[in-house]
């Protein structure tokens, strides 16, 4: 990423207030500071929504209203649970939902930020899914990760997918992403093919919502599943990542089908160029024009929740400022036929 200089961006005085914001709560105790900035409505828990689905371009819930997807990386929660760290996982949710998230996206196995393997973490999925939706939040749960790592074969996949699977259709509050950036190294190259993920998404119930992996190029078509999720690029300027958000747009109207804005750049302590950025003003503008741009919705990605810790200050400070963000321009939610 390019560092930008000379005029201030268009998002600074949103910045500004945001860094306001994290100064009056610097007083407050850890448990009030999410609570006191949360705006969003309860109809968006797993208990009055129900499961979703889709239609057209909008994800929506069970009576047909439509949901907006505010989601929050928090990779290690399964590790967490699996590994007897209960209460830091029920910590970070309960700062996740308070801020004003809805759904946390989670690892089902992983080697290379944290070690779980698939069948530990298999075990303690429904614990997962039954946490989750009792403190408000849906889960995306990452069935593959680190597949090459692991030296995963295609029997191995296909186990995988249909176990997470079949967890996922036993919580209303579940949905599934086949593989995470199944083009990276750290997947087995049997993934690299968009054709290996939909064989894989057939032996999904089909009652559960899912979408296959995002994509190295963000004009890329494929690959898909019953909705769509990107990364974004993280190269070129802040001002240059807010406007390929218009291409995700453009993807869902070519498409007909929701997409999530799913792990963009994301927040730290302090920018690390290409990396992370530390500007609350951008993350409000990121979400503001994620729903400006008629997604389904986007997940705020930080470098605490990878980790699924309660993330430092100024992580904090961005992850308020991309949920007011998203409400700005946050779509109506009306009933559908």
């Amino acid at each position: 990423m390019d560092v930008m200089t000379g005029t201030k961006p268009r998002w600074a005085a949103g910045a500004m207030l945001a860094l306001v914001s994290l100064a009056c709560a610097a007083g407050m105790p850890a448990s009030d500071q999410g609570t006191a900035s949360a705006s969003s409505p309860r109809t968006d828990t797993p208990a009055a929504c129900g499961r979703l689905s889709t239609r057209g371009t909008d994800i929506v819930c069970s009576d047909g209203t439509r949901f907006q997807w505010r989601g929050v990386t928090g990779f290690a929660l399964l590790e967490q649970i699996a590994h007897g760290r209960v209460q830091e996982a029920d910590g970070f949710m309960r700062w996740a939902r308070s801020t004003g998230f809805n759904l946390v996206r989670v690892l089902a196995m992983a080697e290379v930020l944290f070690d779980l393997s698939p069948e530990e973490g298999r075990r303690h999925l429904d614990t997962l899914f039954r946490m989750a939706a009792e403190r408000g939040l849906y889960v995306e749960i990452v069935a593959l990760a680190d597949t090459a790592r692991r030296g995963m074969t295609p029997a191995g996949l296909r186990e995988q997918v249909a176990a997470v699977g079949s967890a996922a259709a036993a919580h209303s509050n579940a949905v599934v992403q086949i593989a995470n950036e199944h083009y990276h190294p750290t997947q087995v190259p049997a993934l690299h093919d968009p054709a290996a993920l939909r064989a894989l998404a057939a032996m999904l119930p089909a009652q559960v919502l899912y979408t296959e992996s995002a994509a190295a190029d963000d004009r890329a078509v494929q690959p898909q599943g019953a909705f769509i999720t990107r990364h974004l690029s993280r190269g070129g300027t802040p001002a240059q990542m807010l406007e390929r958000v218009a291409l995700l747009g453009k993807l869902a109207v070519e498409t007909g089908k929701p997409v999530v804005n799913g792990e963009p750049i994301g927040a730290a302590e302090r920018a690390e160029p290409g990396r992370r950025l530390a500007d609350p003003g951008f993350f409000r503008e990121l979400a503001r024009r994620t729903s400006a741009a008629g997604l389904a919705g986007g997940t705020f990605h930080c470098q605490d929740g990878m980790f699924a810790r309660i993330p430092g200050p100024v992580q904090q400070a961005c992850a308020r400022a991309w949920v007011q963000g998203a409400a700005i321009s946050a779509p109506s939610t009306p009933r559908l036929p």
